[in-house]
């Protein structure tokens, strides 16, 4: 009975392998190998520079079914020769044109399923299921671009699974073209596929001047303008409290961002206090430098702007860090002003600062 039973497992096992070698799906070991195919398409301002596998499950991407001796239908799992991500990399290498001056491109495996149930008349249904994501490839990972999902089913003969591996490469075919075809549509209006940034600086102004003074040359600060009620800390004669700010908006057109900013130089009349004592065109000179100070920070702030060579993807952060530090170098020279001037009390010295300032801004605003 042993040794009966020993030669009746060995015929089994050699005819199922005899039935997985016949499968041209299959090699030897049980994977599915993709056959080249020249992919007719030119790839559109891109190339694949990556697979990555993101699937959550990492099993054998399919479940085929196989003849056995008694024609008894077995399950089978195959899974691409070297693992899906090293496969389909190599398949694209081989297949689809890669010109590395173009965007590089990460192609995620998120989802690869081939699932196969019998059905009457020595037949076997299949179905593939895909999901595919593509990303720019950044130097801090990727950023995701667009995602592309589908279906396949196909019915086969139990006795050949000819049909699963072209099934398969249609299916990664369709994808590929989907985001070609994306890629042919955004390529010139994607915020994200942009070559070139722009800049386009304006002043900010407001049609009806409410409570905040924004900078103009034909608008210097009055005394009517100081009308904070509430006296500030210190033995000051006057105050005004200015800054700087800006409004940003972007658009696309040809692959280009033009980022138009319109800049604020302003100081709110409310914050704006004077002694009722101490209302001389001296200390309103005073005041007013304090509001052309700013002014000459927003226009350093445009020239360092328009000096960098920025990209689609370091503009944003650059635009915000050099706020930041002209705010503070407003703050420098704001502190340094009333320092040096005693805030305004030394004559000669206010002179001096009267004359930088003006210099500064002719310098900037020509």
């Amino acid at each position: 009975m042993c040794k009966r039973f020993f030669f009746t497992t060995t015929t089994l096992l050699l005819f199922l392998f005899i039935g997985l070698t016949s499968l041209k799906t299959l090699n030897p070991t049980g994977s599915i190998v993709l056959q080249d195919e020249p992919l007719a398409l030119k790839p559109m301002g891109f190339y694949i520079a990556n697979v990555a596998d993101e699937r959550s499950s990492k099993n054998a991407i399919a479940q085929l079914i196989v003849k056995a001796p008694g024609n008894k239908m077995l399950v089978q799992p195959a899974d691409l020769q070297g693992g899906p991500s090293k496969a389909i990399q190599q398949f694209m290498e081989r297949n689809l044109p890669k010109n590395e001056a173009e965007r590089p491109v990460i192609m995620s495996l998120k989802e690869l399923k081939i699932t196969e149930t019998s059905l009457a008349g020595n037949r076997v249904e299949g179905s593939i299921r895909l999901y595919l994501s593509f990303g720019l490839q950044k130097d801090w990972g990727t950023d995701p671009l667009v995602g592309y999902g589908s279906t396949f089913r196909y019915v086969r003969s139990a006795d050949n699974a000819n049909v699963v591996e072209p099934q398969l490469r249609k299916a990664l075919k369709n994808g590929l073209n989907y985001f070609n075809d994306w890629m042919k549509t955004n390529h010139g209006m994607n915020v994200k596929l942009a070559r070139n940034v722009k800049f386009i600086f304006t002043n900010y102004t407001d049609n009806i001047e409410g409570d905040t003074i924004y900078y103009t040359a034909k608008r210097p600060l009055t005394w009517a303008d100081f009308q904070s009620k509430y006296k500030p800390s210190g033995t000051f004669s006057a105050m005004v409290m200015p800054s700087i700010a800006y409004e940003q908006h972007a658009n696309i057109k040809d692959g280009t961002i033009y980022v138009n900013i319109a800049m604020k130089a302003f100081v709110p009349k409310s914050t704006c206090w004077v002694s009722y004592n101490a209302k001389e065109d001296y200390t309103l000179n005073h005041e007013q430098k304090h509001f052309d100070i700013v002014k000459i920070i927003a226009e350093q702030y445009k020239r360092k702007v328009l000096a960098e060579k920025l990209t689609p993807d370091t503009y944003e952060a650059f635009l915000s860090m050099q706020y930041l530090d002209s705010y503070r170098d407003m703050d420098a020279m704001q502190l340094a002003y009333d320092n040096q001037t005693s805030h305004g009390r030394d004559r000669y010295v206010q002179s001096q600062w009267d004359e930088k300032i003006e210099k500064e801004l002719k310098t900037l605003t020509k």
